[in-house]
């Protein structure tokens, strides 16, 4: 996020009341140095990395869901290969000597993904042309603002090792599934996983897409954990181990997950929320489901009462809100008290007031 370039009119204004507050001993020293920093207008940035599970859920407003979801339930796509667990022998065998990294988990990781792509394909389950082929991208960049933590605005950022991107256009309301490696035996990392989930879900809302829903796994290559973060914000989780349930369930469940993201990708843009009124907030709970086979959520689909799709709006990989150009200051704004609060707005009407002023005088 790059400067913004505030008008002589609030320069004026603003100089003014810094002025006042420097003079007036009843300011308190912590609303004064906040202040005298407010022309920069740049957000302190947080790794996703850093983020704890709890400061996730507190700043991007999502929380654990209770009970069983009807997405932990076990479907059969295909059955995998005679010598896939053969595979998987050899090449422990081949790095049995060797660190037990996260380099050794992504090998394993990678075989899987590929054998699911491979079944999925050889089915006519998952389209390789057109706007709905999925893409498998290493190493994305996420970046999204503002993100309140501990009371004050940042941009977060990461790097996902996976993502699958559906679609034709790179941008960060397209990668559905986010996948993070983790070296073995080490599955921590649900704050960072879940805030790259988060970040998709809230680009896919400020872009109004009737269907937000996101999924993620963390993965040592022999344990995996699936997330997935529903329309409400709540997010749940399934730990299926390869010793445990064996490869079929594992391979499934992925296999599961890259389908009802590949119909969820594809949702309608709502036309009330691609005006130059900006980003809406979260619709009310309805009666609906997301597609045949996937999760029912007890919702009115948005599609049912929203406008015909509109023709999509531009948008970077690292916006924060669905209507800026690639590069631009962003217009999401934060939702607590700071003086950047609807902040090219209030610019806009300060300098007119000041030159009404001016005028008048």
């Amino acid at each position: 996020m790059g400067k913004i370039k505030i008008p002589k009119g609030f320069k004026v204004w603003y100089e003014n009341l810094l002025t006042i507050a420097q003079k007036s001993p009843d300011v308190p020293p912590p609303l004064l140095q906040h202040i005298s920093k407010l022309e920069s207008t740049q957000l302190p940035t947080i790794a996703a990395s850093d983020m704890s599970l709890q400061q996730t859920e507190m700043a991007f407003g999502i929380k654990q869901a209770t009970g069983t979801q009807p997405w932990m339930v076990p479907h059969l796509f295909f059955t995998l290969p005679a010598d896939f667990g053969r595979f998987l022998e050899l090449y422990d065998t081949l790095t049995k000597s060797g660190v037990r990294n996260e380099a050794k988990s992504r090998c394993r990781i990678d075989a899987l993904i590929f054998v699911v792509y491979r079944s999925l394909s050889e089915q006519d389950l998952l389209p390789n042309t057109g706007d709905s082929r999925a893409t498998l991208s290493f190493e994305t960049p996420f970046k999204w603002s503002p993100v309140p933590v501990n009371g004050v605005p940042h941009t977060c950022t990461g790097t996902a090792d996976y993502t699958v991107l559906f679609g034709g256009r790179d941008h960060m309301a397209c990668h559905m599934i986010v996948l993070e490696a983790k070296k073995r035996d080490n599955l921590s990392g649900a704050g960072q996983l879940l805030a790259y989930m988060a970040m998709v879900q809230a680009n896919r809302k400020a872009r109004g897409q009737s269907n937000w829903s996101v999924w993620g796994c963390l993965s040592d290559g022999w344990d995996f954990n699936f997330y997935f973060l529903d329309l409400e914000g709540n997010w749940s989780s399934k730990m299926l181990s390869s010793a445990v349930w064996g490869w079929q369930e594992i391979a499934n469940t992925l296999a599961h997950m890259i389908i009802q993201a590949q119909a969820v990708a594809n949702s309608p843009l709502r036309l009330s929320l691609c005006s130059a009124q900006g980003p809406a907030t979260r619709p009310s709970s309805v009666v609906s489901s997301v597609v045949k086979g996937s999760i029912a959520l007890e919702r009115k689909s948005a599609s049912e009462t929203a406008e015909p799709p509109a023709k999509r709006q531009r948008t970077s990989i690292g916006g924060s809100s669905a209507l800026e150009a690639p590069g631009s200051v962003t217009s999401e704004v934060p939702s607590i008290g700071s003086l950047e609060i609807r902040l090219n707005e209030f610019l806009k009407e300060s300098e007119a007031g000041l030159d009404r002023i001016a005028e008048s005088d």
